[in-house]
């Protein structure tokens, strides 16, 4: 046996090892590449059961804002079901031409709340208020915006706090579109539309 791996050592050139360096380095990235796949997939795993939690994410994040809401001395909704709006969300309305700015921008928005599947009443009403939230300084021209800071700060309120506003008042529209009265919100076990 000897004989013969001195016959072959005798035999082989530097090109033979070179060869025989490259077939170990392969060897050894494809060792290394499955390592690397197993560890993605495992990371995978995780980011699925992370997107699981996204609804109760949002839900946390609304029963927040409303609590928010029902904590400040001037809140523009009323935090029971289904979400209206106060006085003071009226007069910012008004103020801020929140009807003018749904009527210009409704078929964009209402096309967003609608790629969010909603089944029924409170569905709808969740994802209105979702949209106006993401979408509220996109859709304010900035005549509109100016207002919505003056209004904000003379009143003591977050900028953000104004979409609420517009997110009630943009499922009102949807429901009216519908044929949906706003006391179905609470009837969202029951109705899918």
């Amino acid at each position: 046996m000897n004989e013969i791996f001195l016959k072959l050592s005798e035999q082989l050139n530097s090109s033979v090892f070179v060869l025989m360096a490259l077939l170990v380095a392969t060897g050894y990235g494809l060792l290394k590449i499955g390592g690397w796949t197993e560890r993605f997939l495992h990371l995978n795993q995780k980011i699925d059961g992370a997107l699981s939690m996204e609804k109760t994410v949002i839900r946390l994040e609304q029963l927040t804002e409303l609590i928010y809401n029902n904590t400040l001395k001037t809140p523009l909704v009323k935090s029971f079901s289904p979400i209206v709006l106060t006085h003071t969300g009226l007069e910012a309305s008004g103020i801020i031409g929140f009807k003018i700015l749904l009527n210009r921008e409704f078929l964009k928005l209402s096309n967003l709340v609608e790629e969010k599947s909603p089944q029924n009443a409170y569905d709808i009403q969740v994802a209105s208020m979702r949209v106006a939230s993401e979408h509220f300084i996109n859709v304010l021209n900035a005549t509109e915006l100016l207002k919505a800071k003056e209004y904000a700060y003379s009143k003591g309120l977050r900028f953000e706090d104004l979409s609420s506003v517009l997110g009630v008042l943009l499922r009102n529209e949807i429901f009216k579109s519908k044929g949906i009265a706003v006391s179905e919100v609470d009837e969202h076990l029951h109705n899918s539309v």
